[in-house]
This record gives C-alpha cells, structure tokens and sequence, in this order.
C-alpha cells in the first residue's frame, strides 16, 4: 500500500526540486574553484563578479538584449579560454586575453583581420599577440593573449 504525503509536504518537496538547479552551479564553480590556485580563483571570482552586474544590467534595462548576450557569450569564452590555458600549462597563471569580435579586431591589432590571414592557433601577430583561437557564440570571438606590454 502507498503512502500519503500531505500537500504542504509535497509543496515543500516540488518547491525543493524546482529550485535545485538554482544552486548546482554555484556548487559546481565553488568545487571548481578548490581545484585551483590563488591566481585562478581569482579569475573565477571575478567572472562571477562580471556575470552579476550584467544580470544586474539587463534586469534594470541598462543593456539592451543583444549587448547583453555579447557580454555573456564573452564572458563565458575568457573563462574557459582561461582554464583550457591553465589546465594546459598546470600553472597558476591567468594569462592576459581578449575576448573581441570580428569587427572590434581592428582596434586591438593593427592591420586586423588582414593580420589574421593564415594565422594558426598559437601563432604570433606583430610580436604582440599570440592567436589563441576563435569561437562563434551567436557571433565569432577571436581570442588573443597578449604576449608583450604596450
């Protein structure tokens, strides 16, 4: 024979399960978070920090909808450029990278896309820049680590 469980039991229960998923990511970027040194951490704390105020700006329509899924598509690139690189290197190191897109390209390297051409992952431009690679995320993000101070 079945049991019964009271409504409010089963309210409390549904209310419990639903909201589950609100608190798994939290869980899973502090257990990420011990997996890494101080400089890391860091990173992923301001990242957070980063992804906070843009939730804070689109909730009070201080962005508009397609600067908003720019910021997030970039911010969740640089994270994981960040940690593909750490992970790589196994050093507590967060490189210095940009996250741009094809037409903000030409602004943080001279020649731009020009100097792109035939450029493979790794590869250095103007002795400034290392290519690390290109993600598209609603758009195509090219991201680059600097590699020498201006």
């Amino acid at each position: 024979m079945g049991r019964i469980i009271c409504i409010p039991t089963r309210i409390a229960i549904l209310v419990g399960l639903l909201s589950l998923p609100l608190f798994l990511p939290a869980t899973r970027l502090a257990q990420e978070a011990n997996d890494y040194g101080p400089e890391v951490k860091s990173f992923l704390e301001l990242m957070r920090h980063e992804d906070d105020e843009l939730e804070y700006q689109i909730a009070h329509n201080e962005i508009s909808r397609p600067q908003y899924q720019r910021a997030k598509s970039r911010i969740a690139i640089h994270r994981q450029a960040v940690l593909n690189l750490v992970k790589e290197s196994g050093a507590d190191v967060v490189p210095e990278l940009h996250i741009v897109t094809a037409a903000e390209v030409d602004e943080l390297i001279e020649q731009g896309t020009r100097a792109l051409r035939g450029v493979k992952r790794g590869g250095i431009i103007n002795n400034k820049w290392r290519y690390i690679g290109s993600v598209t995320r609603g758009q195509i993000f090219y991201i680059f680590e600097r590699i020498q101070k201006l």
